[in-house]
């Protein structure tokens, strides 16, 4: 565990804080080019109308969008954050001329920065006014990206997710100000909470658990973290770690009734096609649990996805170097059992070709050059940022050859696999 905090993004040698206080800010939202703010995708509860949501005007998580906030923090919330930056502290967010009292606290681990540095942040919206809305959440991350030199991973991901009908946070981008000072961009990111949930599961009245700690798997109730517990018990969760213990033959009979396996499947398959090591496959790490109470099954929902597509920037500093054999994603005990069950891994390597070309579909390497366009100039005008413009052009050229190279090495070890 310790580890973790050695790792912290903090300036060294091979990342650097760039830019200066004075560094330009774009005027307003930028546009990503063969995007829309109005995009639904899979699993959106609302239909495709041709206009974009707007509970209370604009949505927050306009794909095409460079949104422009301020935090105003007091004197005694400031004090606050320094010195317990988990707990929640009073802010004002701002943006286009209108203000929201807020609630704000630093989040992360091995990414944690103190509040004058340039800190992930949980900015919650009606934790003061219970019926008060911003761009139609209740609740949003803004993340640091202080391990992604491109700031476009967790975009990229999650929007591969969503469109593969996977459950996966919504993201935009913002530029923030805080007490006047320019923190520079941030992606805003969806939490998963009770708005996240409506949205894909048929009862969003569930338990929902996140794993706390590193290592930690789904027999151990006291390594999880209950971000909702909606059931009054963890009767359905001890079931499945009790169930998850199982080997050989009785295994799949024991787990498949408890899993919405068509989705644990899918989310096995898409934690290796963009090499989302930092996950539960590879490293039992950034993921949920949730139970839909009336269906009577669990699913996994992946977070953190800042360090995909083969990327360790401690030892490993290209992408398309770590995590890429396929044969160990398996970790995590439902992951290894999977792996050890012919059954279950035909199923894995069926889905894992039918992601093959729904990459090669996607023309990944367009995608990263629409982001550069639609964010790079921010990127490289951010006076707290932890790399430097070589580190920017050779991450975002990097993932171009990745995407467009990682359909063809999904499809070699389908083959050998078969």
């Amino acid at each position: 565990m310790t580890v973790l905090f050695l790792l912290a993004c903090t300036p060294s040698s091979s990342i650097q804080l760039g830019g200066g206080e004075d560094s330009a800010v774009s005027e307003g939202p930028a546009t990503l080019v063969g995007d829309s703010a109005d995009e639904r995708i899979p699993g959106d509860s609302a239909p495709d109308t041709g206009d974009p949501p707007e509970p209370d005007g604009p949505y927050l998580y306009a794909p095409d969008t460079i949104w422009q906030f301020t935090l105003d923090i007091g004197d005694d919330a400031w004090r606050e954050l320094s010195r317990d930056g988990g707990s929640y502290a009073e802010a004002t967010l701002g943006w286009d001329g209108r203000e929201w009292p807020v609630m704000i606290h630093i989040k992360g681990s091995s990414s944690w920065q103190d509040i004058s540095q340039k800190p992930s942040l949980v900015v919650d919206v009606n934790r003061v006014d219970p019926e008060q809305e911003f761009m139609g959440v209740k609740k949003f991350y803004l993340h640091n990206d202080c391990y992604d030199p491109s700031q476009m991973s967790e975009t990229l991901s999650y929007r591969y997710y969503r469109e593969a009908g996977y459950p996966a946070a919504e993201t935009s981008f913002a530029h923030l100000e805080v007490n006047g000072r320019n923190y520079g961009l941030y992606t805003v990111a969806e939490p998963h909470n009770d708005d996240f949930l409506e949205k894909w599961f048929t009862d969003p009245n569930g338990n929902l658990y996140e794993n706390r700690d590193a290592y930690c798997d789904v027999t151990d109730l006291g390594c999880m973290e209950k971000e909702e517990v909606d059931e009054g018990n963890d009767d359905a969760f001890l079931a499945l770690g009790q169930a998850a213990k199982e080997r050989g033959a009785a295994w799949r009979p024991a787990v498949e009734p408890l899993l919405d396996w068509e989705r644990f499947i899918a989310y096995l398959a898409l934690e290796i096609a963009v090499v989302h090591w930092d996950s539960y496959s590879y490293d039992q790490s950034n993921y949920s649990f949730y139970h839909d109470p009336t269906a009577g099954t669990w699913a996994m929902l992946t977070q953190s996805m800042d360090l995909d597509y083969g990327f360790r920037p401690w030892s490993y500093p290209t992408c398309g170097q770590y995590g890429m054999d396929i044969d160990k994603y398996d970790m995590g005990m439902l992951a290894a059992s999977c792996m050890g069950d012919a059954s279950c891994k035909a199923e894995l390597v069926a889905k894992l070709s039918e992601y093959a070309d729904f990459l090669e579909a996607s023309d990944g390497a367009a995608r990263v050059r629409e982001l550069d366009a639609l964010i790079g100039d921010e990127v490289k005008a951010d006076p707290k940022r932890y790399y430097d413009d070589n580190d920017y052009d050779t991450h975002v050229a990097c993932l171009q050859t990745f995407l467009d190279a990682r359909p063809a090495q999904i499809r070699e070890w389908v083959q050998a696999n078969q």
